[in-house]
């Protein structure tokens, strides 16, 4: 049945406590998986490994980019068929959270803004611009509707949708603008569920941050829309946001248990398991719903991933690549299922001052939360102690032993199984944690480390509990089923419907019979299940290890890129003049490397230095047939956008050898993704000139503030520079012959030329008036005036809106050159994915590479090839299918940095630079009998050691769990 014909009417409102549908309280405990960075044919098993965790709900981003990659041409077909996404996500009976954007950081491509905007007139991305807003309604009036229709109001899955992302300002009457024209699209097409501001970071230990900043002027809290938290483990902050937002329900909306990577870095485990896992207990207490980011965090196929970020996104996250069940996952379910399972209590409850007369030792932080059916008390420590004793209000001495994680919760007065109804019980109280409870099996669950002794009393009666390694115990207390388990069974407890079962490492389907899909390995303890009556029955399972042989990858050929000697005065070879450089966005290219081409007469052989003076790309430089160097590497590699420090100007010239003549100069342009604070134009757009050489200016001299023009401003604008006001500036003067030509570029800072009083307008405009990421520090260019006599002298004026004189002298560079040493006849061409292998070589992958020129690589890269002819190539090999089910990987080798495809699928960037990541996700889904592997290699290397490799994922056993309808009781 459609959607349209589901009929199916309801309402969603919320108050200071939680989200409501028909007046009946949702608790959210959600997990961000995103549909874009997994094949369709995976989106099961992924949604399939969160349910299991204990989440109820699944948040995704929808990325613009990926559904409208050419302007005007939206695709939501195969992959990218987001409505299969969420309706899947509804048929697993769980709740969506959309996060449209338009822009959504996610370290992806332009925070999925398209590129080609780029090329468009826009002045300002993320504000009330004509031509940005024109086409985020153009996108809005297609990708809402699929929303809407979706809504839990309307029988879908979709509970809350997202205005923007975590939006870094409200300063400025567009930015509000933007934010409210957004919800008007939303109202325009029949959205009627919470919308959420997802904008409020952690600004102090126990205070928050609005639009990322704690100013009054920035902060816009509106009842449209619902402000939430983003952070880890500081949790105390979420009380500060409620001070603002009252009537509000708490949600956090990124609770990061990860951090991306970029290439030269590794992956780390921040935050730890044990960290995390004690977060969600503290945010719980503090009626903070959490939504994990990521929970799975999957591949940046093709050249998706955001700037400087590693082909693999499931960098520490609690599901690794290809399925991987971390340490990480086991950690936090215990926390997720005692959410799932006592949300009701939570929902309901109210934190008391006065800790519900409970007291502890200093320095342990305990929360009580009442409800009209009992109290939780929530425990937890940041230290060593592990053994805390709490004192009821009664006088009862309890001992709580936290564990691993340092946290648990533990009942005081609680009523369960039809209390209300006057034939339930109470729990009084108990030193175990909770884990769940379920009414049907009458079962209360509770666990603790092995080895310790705990207790419990219910309706007044007290018993002792003991905890024991890797058992279930089972006793009947007042008609109940109380369950008692040691950390690691509380952590493969699986409850599946009625079934509740511990040991496991895994639970899948649940089968037509009524059995389970369950995996089990050689670790794997005993599996225990409760039966009807909610009685443990153990059962020992085989784990039979299978011995995988994968494919030898042999028999490779190579294709070089003919790009590098072909000429460029010929049409048939696919080269097009240009009058100057463009960008790729300029010449219609939003993805993929591009090639350019330039010539230079000269008048000597030699060895000269170049400067690409406006190119905020990697560039590998080719001059007649040899590779020189690699432009902007060091750059390539920093955090984010840009260099680190500024010694790293050292790495922006290169050395190109020359010869008396025509020399020919080819550019393999790379793309390793758009900025995703806001997209930046890529490629080369400035001047390429040889014989430069870097200068030093020895004296600065202050200048008095002077007035600014409307379009200095209009480039200075920022939150700190909001009026149209004189600009103080430093200054010096620059000699320059007649024939020379100069450029200044300065990195990290704001600021504006002028030479002798007039204006020089920069070479573009790559920045916005305000960013998100205080770590991205970009750089801007400008070319100077040509002296029209030697030995003009320029004054060289540098305003600047933030006091940062000393800045803007420490990240100058100015550089001078001859201008008969700027390049000329410039031409493009197209990047080819797939290379022509019908003339190709046939070679050994564990050739040697050809003899050429000595080329020093840049420091960091790990292949040391000189003496070796170092040009881009296309590889190529075929392998059948591997066996089993386990994923698959390629092992690079001493492979160097290109990309890789699988039968015509972009498996994403190849890069060993730092060692950040050697293997690469090959998805079964995209394999057949006969598979082909072709790689891009920029340097043409040969693949040796490139292998196949078998991931860590489900390295068990598939096996049948069946229920007996008549058990023999085992206890």
């Amino acid at each position: 049945m459609t959607i349209e014909d589901r009929g199916v009417r309801m309402k969603l409102t919320y108050d200071g406590k939680s989200f409501m549908k028909d007046g009946e309280r949702i608790w959210i405990i959600g997990g961000e998986i995103h549909y874009f960075r997994h094949p369709r044919k995976e989106w099961r098993e992924v949604l399939l490994r969160a349910k299991r965790a204990g989440l109820n709900t699944i948040c995704t981003y929808v990325a613009w980019n990926f559904h409208e990659l050419k302007e005007g041409q939206v695709d939501f077909a195969g992959d990218k068929d987001l409505a299969a996404y969420i309706d899947l996500i509804g048929e697993l009976g769980m709740y969506a959270m959309l996060r449209p954007g338009p822009y959504i950081c996610s370290e992806w491509d332009g925070g999925g803004i398209p590129a080609w905007l780029c090329a468009n007139p826009v002045l300002r991305f993320r504000e009330d611009d004509p031509v940005y807003m024109a086409a985020v309604e153009s996108w809005f009036d297609q990708l809402i509707p699929i929303i809407s229709e979706r809504q839990i109001t309307r029988g879908g899955p979709v509970i809350t949708i997202q205005n923007e992302n975590e939006y870094p300002g409200g300063w400025d009457e567009s930015m509000r603008r933007y934010l409210y024209k957004i919800n008007e699209i939303y109202y325009g097409h029949g959205i009627n569920i919470p919308i959420l501001a997802c904008n409020v970071h952690g600004a102090t230990p126990t205070t928050v941050k609005i639009n990322d900043s704690t100013d009054a002027a920035d902060q816009l809290i509106d009842e449209s829309m619902i402000l939430t938290y983003n952070h880890h483990v500081e949790v105390e902050p979420v009380y500060d946001l409620k001070s603002k937002q009252p009537n509000a329900p708490l949600i956090t909306t990124e609770f990061w248990c990860g951090a991306p990577i970029y290439w030269g870095n590794q992956v780390s485990d921040w935050p730890n398991r044990l960290d995390l896992a004690r977060a969600v207990y503290e945010y719980t207490s503090s009626a903070t719903q959490v939504c994990y980011y990521m929970f799975e965090g999957g591949t940046n196929f093709g050249f998706w991933g955001g700037n400087n970020i590693a082909t693999s996104y499931a960098s520490g996250y609690p599901v690794g690549e290809g399925g991987k069940l971390t340490d990480k996952y086991y950690a936090v379910r215990p926390a997720n299922l005692f959410i799932s399972h006592f949300s009701d209590y939570i929902m309901d409850s109210t934190e008391l001052q006065d800790r519900g007369g409970l007291t502890c030792e200093e320095g342990v932080r305990l929360i009580v939360r009442e409800s009209d059916r009992g109290s939780l008390a929530y425990v937890s420590t940041a230290d060593a102690k592990r053994e805390l004793p709490i004192t009821t209000k009664n006088g009862k001495q309890l001992t709580v032993h936290l564990g691993e994680v340092a946290a648990a919760v533990i009942p005081v007065e609680l009523q369960l199984f039809g209390a209300s109804a006057g034939n339930g019980v109470t729990v009084n109280y108990s030193s175990l944690c909770l884990l769940a409870c379920h009414e049907a099996k009458k079962a209360l669950l509770l666990y603790g480390p092995a080895g310790t002794d705990g207790v419990i009393s219910v309706n007044g009666l007290e018993y002792d509990l003991s905890v024991k390694r890797r058992k279930v115990l089972h006793t009947v207390i007042d008609g109940i089923n109380v369950i008692v388990v040691d950390e690691e069974l509380a952590s493969r407890c699986w409850i599946v419907e009625e079934q509740i079962v511990f040991g496991p490492d895994y639970v899948a389907e649940l089968l037509s019979d009524g059995a389970l899909d369950i995996r089990v390995s050689a670790g794997t303890p005993d599996v225990v299940y409760l039966d009807a009556a909610g009685l443990p029955v153990s059962h020992s399972f085989t784990h039979k290890a299978l011995q995988i042989t994968l494919p030898e990858l042999d028999s490779w050929k190579i294709a070089p890129c003919p790009e590098i000697h072909a000429g460029v005065d010929s049409a048939s070879a696919g080269w097009t003049a240009l009058d100057k450089p463009h960008s790729h966005e300029d010449l219609g290219v939003v993805q993929g490397y591009l090639w350019y081409s330039a010539e230079l007469e000269w008048d000597k052989d030699g060895v000269e230095t170049m400067l690409l003076s406006h190119t905020p790309t990697r560039a590998t430089v080719y001059v007649n047939g040899q590779l020189c160097g690699i432009h902007a590497e060091r750059r390539s590699v920093r955090m984010r956008d840009e260099y680190g420090h500024p010694a790293d100007w050292a790495f922006e010239e290169i050395t190109v050898t020359l010869k008396k003549g025509t020399n020919r100069f080819v550019f393999l342009s790379d793309d390793l993704g758009h900025n995703y604070d806001v997209p930046i134009a890529v490629g080369i757009q400035g001047p390429v000139v040889v014989g430069s050489r870097r200068i030093q200016i020895e004296t600065f001299r202050e200048a008095s503030p002077q007035p600014m023009s409307a379009q200095a401003f209009h480039f200075l604008y920022n939150r700190f520079y909001r009026e149209l006001e004189p600009l103080p500036a430093i200054e010096f003067d620059l000699s320059l012959q007649a024939d020379q030509q100069a450029f200044i570029m300065i990195h990290g800072v704001k600021a504006w030329v002028t030479v002798n009083g007039e204006e020089v307008l920069p070479l573009s405009y790559p920045d916005s008036p305000w960013t998100m990421f205080s770590q991205i520090k970009r750089w801007i260019t400008w070319q100077l005036p040509v002296p029209t006599a030697d030995g003009e002298k320029l004054q060289v004026r540098i305003h600047y809106a933030e006091n940062v004189p000393d800045a803007v002298k420490e990240n100058l560079a100015v550089y001078v050159a001859q201008q008969s040493g700027e390049l000329r006849n410039w031409a493009w061409k197209p990047w080819d994915e797939s290379g022509d292998f019908s003339a190709s070589q046939l070679m050994n992958g564990q050739a040697k590479e050809e003899e050429g020129l000595v080329v020093l690589l840049p420091v960091g890269n790990r292949v040391a090839r000189k003496g070796r002819s170092l040009k881009p190539a296309y590889l190529q090999t075929h392998f059948k299918l591997p066996d089993g089910d386990r994923p698959v990987y390629l092992q690079i080798g001493e492979l160097q940095k290109g990309q890789i495809f699988l039968n015509g699928h972009n498996a994403g960037r190849m890069w060993a630079y730092g060692g950040t990541q050697d293997r690469y996700y090959l998805p079964r889904s995209w394999m057949k009998a006969d598979n082909e592997l072709v790689i891009f290699e920029e340097l043409g290397l040969n693949p040796q050691n490139t292998s196949l490799v078998v991931g860590d994922a489900g390295d068990w056993s598939s096996v049948q769990l069946k229920f007996e309808q008549k058990e023999a009781h085992k206890g």
